[in-house]
């Protein structure tokens, strides 16, 4: 077993269960209305269905996203961490904007399409049979439950924004929750977090991977940078825990030249996400103040 990592049948077991029904990683459906209350997910997820059975249907563009008249309806809509987000995507869009340049709309959208709570019609998106019930106080917790599965398990990437899809950094999306559960209740850094959310083989084969492709990319016409597995990291995994109150954050106290918040766990990760790995005693790292870790037994 390696140093910082699970490995073997356990970490097969880890990546390979349903989150639901077997496997070490077990999301909980008993969390009351109550202690979902402040999660900005599954918020926005019910005023979106609302909204969407309010209307009857939302319209869609021909290759299957939501269209402009439907972004602009949800803008005014969905609750956003900034107060001002809504304006300034449309001061920069204006009559251009399109489901690409509003992420988290399309994140939404992707998510519910694949749990069954809406579906594409002639040109529009419409409510499903399952809508109206999904927006019970008393389905808050499966709603939840459903939604994070949906995206931090089961999303494909490659739908949802034009960097590379990383499946293998995805695939790992249970180690990274079992290392945040294991840090404790101290801030950490952004970059420190980072480092210790994919296992050192994984992380070293990903860089080398990216940085190939990178080198591609500047030689090619219409250069772009390709971003590497921890700012992938950052924006598809760590920045999304928090609108599911499961990190909170902070401004940072470091001296970086980017303004990276700290992070640190909330009380409601322990409640939502448990891990049983069926040994005695169970695995679990000790992680030291300057960011490393070893697997202690």
């Amino acid at each position: 077993m390696s140093s910082g990592s699970l490995a073997g049948a356990q970490l097969d077991a880890l990546l390979t269960g349903d989150w639901l029904t077997r496997g070490p990683l077990l999301l909980s459906e008993d969390l009351t209305p109550r202690e979902l209350e402040s999660s900005l997910a599954l918020e926005n997820a019910r005023r979106f269905l609302a909204t969407l059975l309010e209307a009857g249907a939302l319209p869609a563009t021909s290759d299957g996203a939501l269209a402009h008249e439907a972004l602009d309806r949800l803008l005014d809509i969905l609750r956003w961490g900034a107060p001002d987000y809504g304006a300034r995507v449309r001061a920069e869009f204006r009559a251009d904007l399109r489901e690409g340049d509003v992420q988290p709309v399309r994140i939404m959208r992707l998510v519910l399409e694949r749990l069954g709570l809406m579906e594409r019609g002639d040109g529009v998106f419409l409510p499903t049979v399952d809508t109206a019930g999904a927006l019970g106080q008393q389905r808050a917790a499966w709603l939840f439950a459903r939604m994070f599965r949906a995206y931090f398990r089961d999303f494909d990437h490659a739908r949802s924004d034009p960097e590379d899809p990383a499946p293998e950094i995805h695939r790992h999306s249970a180690y990274s929750l079992w290392v945040i559960g294991q840090v404790g209740d101290a801030w950490w850094q952004t970059e420190d977090l980072l480092r210790l959310l994919l296992p050192r083989t994984v992380l070293a084969a990903e860089t080398r991977r990216l940085t190939r492709l990178g080198g591609r990319a500047a030689r090619a016409p219409g250069f772009r940078v390709v971003p590497g597995p921890l700012e992938l990291l950052l924006r598809r995994f760590l920045e999304i825990l928090p609108d599911y109150c499961l990190l909170e954050s902070a401004p940072s106290l470091g001296k970086s030249t980017v303004a990276y918040p700290r992070y640190r766990k909330t009380p409601l990760f322990d409640r939502f996400i448990r891990f049983d790995f069926g040994v005695d005693p169970t695995p679990h790292l000790e992680v030291s103040p300057l960011g490393s870790l070893r697997l202690l037994r």
